[in-house]
């Protein structure tokens, strides 16, 4: 009775010691145990607290408990960069180099628009994680002015072209009120100095001397009646 209660206490001591044994095993592998939330066991940082557009962003770090014979402790580092607005930027997978790695990002394109802090998080696995930031100021490119000040060109001729149509031929818009054009105002001058267009002359000369000839013409029928009236009376 004896050997088998031993038997007995035998196996269950045996068994306990193994499951710890083996719990042990499992979390240094998972990153558990007295080390797990260790500040430094992976870190994170940029070569810069501040960037422009188009500059280049240097991205490094380390993995303090890297084993390239471990296959659970040798894998990629996922980089993600976030925007001030929660959008993911961009997102790499970078391979470890002795316990570290390195990566470089382009501050430009579409997804660059907002100015503020940008952060940049790393992970390995679910449970190893790290993350810095740094600020971004947006400045516009060559070709984006460009592009603003033709779409404000193209802004102003049609805005010109609505005017004229608004204000008629020979004027133009200004503050909101149709004035005439240099050329009008030249012209309306030289209408009330005087100046008479040779058409114009023309016509006013036709007419005097058509008046003068009816006249005469009248003057002439009364003269010839007023001497049929007298040889009459004779």
């Amino acid at each position: 009775m004896k050997a088998i209660l031993l038997l007995a206490l035998s196996v269950i001591i045996l068994s306990q010691s193994y499951g710890l044994a083996h719990a042990v095993h499992i979390s240094g592998h998972l990153g558990t145990g007295d080390d797990f939330g260790v500040a430094d066991l992976i870190t994170v940082e940029t070569d810069s607290s501040s960037y422009e557009t188009g500059e280049i962003i240097n991205v490094s770090g380390s993995v303090s408990d890297y084993d390239e014979s471990d296959p659970y402790k040798n894998f990629d580092v996922t980089i993600r960069l976030i925007a001030p607005n929660n959008n993911i930027v961009s997102i790499s997978q970078v391979s470890l180099d002795d316990g570290f790695y390195s990566t470089s990002i382009l501050a430009q394109g579409p997804l660059w628009k907002l100015d503020g802090d940008y952060t940049v998080s790393v992970s390995q696995g679910s449970d190893r994680n790290a993350s810095t930031t740094f600020t971004f100021i947006h400045s516009a490119s060559e070709e984006e002015v460009t592009t603003e000040v033709e779409a404000e060109a193209a802004a102003e001729a049609a805005e010109a072209a609505e005017a004229a149509e608004q204000c008629g031929e020979g004027t133009h818009l200004e503050d909101s009120v149709c004035m005439l054009d240099e050329s009008s105002e030249s012209e309306t001058v030289s209408a009330n100095t005087g100046s008479v267009p040779t058409e114009g002359f023309n016509s006013w000369i036709y007419s005097i001397t058509f008046t003068l000839l009816i006249a005469f013409v009248i003057a002439i029928s009364l003269f010839l009646i007023s001497r049929v009236r007298g040889k009459k009376t004779v």
